[in-house]
């Protein structure tokens, strides 16, 4: 844009002077305003260039986030089910251990009623 804006205020820029002379513009006159229309096309390229190098490299940078991203998430899925399921066993040992050793106790007591557990 910067590059659109140089070679328009430039063809004013002559315009102005060449109507301001007397004479016609020269050959020379339309050379030079042709090598600055070109500069600043030139420039303009480059800078397109440019944004279409760096725009290339985000897009690869991007698309290598994204995989990334979705490997992580797939295996924290895999971690999460994972997680749920030891949760569910713990539990589930929670409560037979509990019963067994209620049990246990329990049945220690009707056999041995004159015997204590604990140490007091």
């Amino acid at each position: 844009m910067y590059g659109f804006k140089m070679i328009a205020a430039s063809v004013i820029a002559l315009t102005a002077f060449i109507g301001c002379s007397a004479k016609a513009p020269t050959t020379g006159d339309y050379m030079r305003m042709h090598a600055a229309d070109e500069k600043a096309m030139g420039s303009d390229q480059k800078q397109l260039a440019k944004n279409w190098d760096h725009g290339s490299a985000l897009k690869k940078s991007g698309e290598k986030l994204v995989k990334h991203g979705e490997e992580l998430v797939k295996s924290g899925d895999k971690d999460m089910m994972t997680g749920r399921n030891e949760i569910e066993q713990g539990n589930k040992d929670i409560i037979e251990g509990t019963k067994l050793a209620e049990e246990s106790e329990r049945m220690f007591h009707e056999k041995y009623p004159d015997l204590k557990l604990d140490l007091k």
